[in-house]
């Protein structure tokens, strides 16, 4: 049988040169996938959560460290991380990318680390190539997305925690938490860890028991007075229990000096006390709800921001909770808002969300990768070698299709009270458990793959022994087992496999939209719309890109189609509004641009349109109060100023229409409209120098622009 304990006698030079060839092969196997990923358009256009992440990593990098406004929707060290070497390697797409792999391989030695110390050296080499191999682990190395960081801390966490309850010391707990703390900013899904850490140091803690003093009996230990249960409780904990609290006391300790600065820096940028997210009550409605199937991410709503990239789902459920409640919402007030239609929901439906805990504790083991913000199988068309080790089939989903029931297995034949295993089972129970409070995705299982690695590694000696050992009746139990497992883990109930192809074209489409490749953008929303005729977003984007392109009539029937199949779509109706508008029909216009603003009141874009519309039609005070009440909402909101300027302009102040004009160009430097008023109003007012840099700017922005 294969021995437990981690090998008596080092041999360093065969670590060495283990680590070596673990670290080589997953760094090779990267450096390959990476080179064939270029050819991808989500290599230079990512999208959803990667976009964002990169987006506020820009903000690092042009100074603003604090990230105002955006700071409360998501735990930042990872846009740190991010930010720190995009300011080292440059803002390119490729250099970022090269410093994740070099971690992912680094992830790949440190399971070897854990496997060879919790079990022995053969565990921990099989485990290492496995995750070198591991396609999944491979793709999201070269994601902005943070699972690399994610699983670097927790490895680092696990073995900081091994050590230490070898040789206890305060600090030793102390930068246990610490790490933790670290751990739970990249990704809070193991933030359940933390009592079950507790647990495991009460388990596994070495105490010291007082012996019993030599003395006379004392007076309550005469007949009658015995009271043998209080002094067994009082000697526990005098000894054992002590060393456990003292151990928690500074993990906690550790664990809230990491998390304070964070929660601080969330108060004083974003105006809010948040410990880690202001997304956790949302998150937990999209995974618990009358229409949830436990893994799709939708957001509540298809309302957007205007003002840059931003996280749809962060603003629909602000939108709609600051809707519904009729006021302004702080940040952890739209948290509390979700949370409380949650637990309306569980207490409304609770067999519904019975079945649903069902359906996630399925997933949880399935082995096809169920996607988030794009299905990983689809990546596989630019890429021979992911092509190779991740695939899904009629019977096998592959890798987590044989590495899971190995890994259950290795977890079932080596459950029992030894701090390792114990260890990694609460580590992987905390993070399961969380992920069927909320929903379950592929990326969000990739941080425990190297512990389903070492429990493979472990389950597949634990099968090599026995044969070894000519143990035949428990092989054949094993492998029946082993049997039933594989069959549930590649199952395909609940609808686990399917994975649209519509939204693969959409969100290519989405990426080429974001590169400024138009056309080809335009085709992948065709072919969504073709494979899935009722999505309003295919309508949506495809008028949106009508519109920019001068077809106004193909435009005008995408958004009415948008409309149609969801009425509340605000952006459609504003974009309705915008064609109308260039059709040379302003009362028509101002219809749809109220109804938009009748779903979404506080919509900056369509004010803006709507004061445009009421400026053509001379109706300069209704303009002048959208306009002030949209500076309001967002002061920085280039459009605002600019149709501020053609107001003043209307109503003779030149002056104030300048000065409208440049505010508008110093929030949005790349602003077409604002150059060319600009320079219609110097040739006007005869200032032929200020009119030839505004025109020159302004031509320079639509070559470039037509050059896209």
């Amino acid at each position: 049988m294969p021995i437990i304990n981690p090998d008596p006698v080092p041999r360093k030079t065969r670590d060495f040169l283990i680590v070596c060839a673990i670290f080589l092969v997953a760094l090779f196997f990267r450096l390959v996938y990476v080179f064939q990923y270029k050819a991808s358009p989500f290599y230079s256009g990512p999208i959803i959560d990667a976009l964002s992440n990169y987006t506020y990593a820009l903000h690092g990098v042009r100074g603003d460290w604090l990230g105002k406004g955006i700071v409360a929707a998501r735990v930042p060290l990872y846009i740190y991380f991010l930010a720190v070497l995009l300011k080292i390697f440059g803002t390119g797409f490729t250099a970022a990318r090269l410093a994740q792999i070099v971690l992912g391989s680094i992830n790949c030695v440190l399971a070897f680390f854990i496997g060879k110390r919790i079990f022995n050296r053969s565990v921990g080499v099989c485990a290492g190539f496995i995750c070198a191999l591991y396609g999944v682990l491979i793709h999201f190395d070269a994601e902005f997305l943070g699972v690399g960081l994610t699983v670097f801390l927790n490895q680092i966490l696990i073995l900081f925690l091994l050590r230490a309850i070898e040789r206890p010391r305060g600090w030793k707990w102390f930068v246990s938490g610490v790490l933790f703390g670290l751990s739970v900013q990249t990704s809070p899904n193991s933030i359940l860890f933390l009592p079950l850490l507790c647990v495991w140091l009460g388990l596994f803690l070495p105490g010291k028991c007082p012996e019993p003093a030599k003395a006379l009996p004392a007076a309550d230990t005469l007949p009658g007075l015995e009271k043998p249960a209080e002094n067994k409780v009082r000697r526990l904990w005098r000894g054992f229990n002590r060393a456990a609290v003292k151990a928690i006391i500074y993990v906690f300790i550790g664990t809230l000096v990491t998390i304070l600065p964070f929660a601080l820096r969330n108060y004083f940028a974003g105006g809010d006390f948040i410990l880690l997210s202001s997304t956790i009550g949302i998150n937990l409605y999209i995974g618990n709800n009358e229409k949830a199937d436990g893994k799709i991410a939708a957001p509540p709503s298809r309302d957007f921001s205007y003002g840059g990239w931003e996280d749809n789902v962060w603003v629909s459920s602000i939108k709609v909770a600051e809707r519904e409640s009729g006021r302004k919402l702080s940040p952890s007030e739209v948290s509390d808002f979700w949370l409380m239609k949650t637990l309306q929901f569980i207490m409304d439906r609770p067999a519904q969300f019975i079945e649903l805990q069902i359906r996630k504790f399925y997933y949880l083991f399935n082995a096809f990768e169920i996607p988030e913000n794009q299905s990983i199988y689809f990546f596989r068309v630019w890429s021979s070698l992911l092509h190779l080790l991740v695939f899904s089939g009629p019977h096998l989903s592959f890798p987590f299709g044989v590495i899971g029931p190995l890994a259950l297995l290795g977890i079932a034949v080596y459950f029992r009270k030894e701090k390792g295993v114990i260890l990694l089972i609460l580590f992987i129970a905390a993070h399961l458990s969380l992920k069927m409070i909320f929903f379950v995705v592929s990326r969000y299982r990739a941080p425990l793959v190297p512990y389903f690695a070492v429990f493979a590694a472990a389950g597949f000696s634990w099968l090599a022994g026995l044969l070894w050992q000519r143990h035949y009746k428990t092989l054949l139990y094993s492998l029946l087992a082993l049997a039933v497992l594989f069959l549930f883990c590649n199952s395909r109930w609940f609808g686990v496999t399917d994975d649209s192809r519509a939204e693969w074209f959409f969100k290519l489409g989405t990426s080429f939209k974001y590169q400024g490749e138009k056309e080809k953008a335009l085709k992948a929303y065709l072919e969504a719309l073709k494979l899935e005729p009722d999505n309003p977003d295919s309508q949506y984007n495809i008028g949106v890109i009508y519109l920019e392109r001068g077809n106004r009539e193909e435009a005008l029937r995408h958004f009415q189609q948008a409309i149609t199949r969801d009425p509340n779509d605000s952006a459609a109706y504003n974009n309705i509004g915008i064609t109308l508008a260039k059709q040379g029909h302003p009362e028509d216009a101002l219809i749809y641009y109220k109804h938009a603003l009748e779903i979404d009141s506080e919509d900056v874009l369509t004010m803006v349109n709507l004061a445009s519309a009421y400026i053509v039609l001379n109706d300069f005070p209704h303009a002048d109060q959208l306009l002030t009440r949209a500076k309001k909402l967002n002061c920085v909101f280039a459009p605002v100023y600019n149709c501020r300027g053609v107001l003043d302009e209307k109503t003779g102040n030149d002056g104030a229409a300048e000065q409208a004009y440049l505010q508008a160009i110093f929030f949005y430097p790349d602003y077409f409209e604002a150059y060319y008023n600009l320079a219609a109003l110097y040739e006007r007012l005869g200032q032929r120098e200020k009119m030839i840099a505004a025109r020159a700017k302004a031509s320079a922005l639509l070559l470039r622009e037509e050059n896209k």
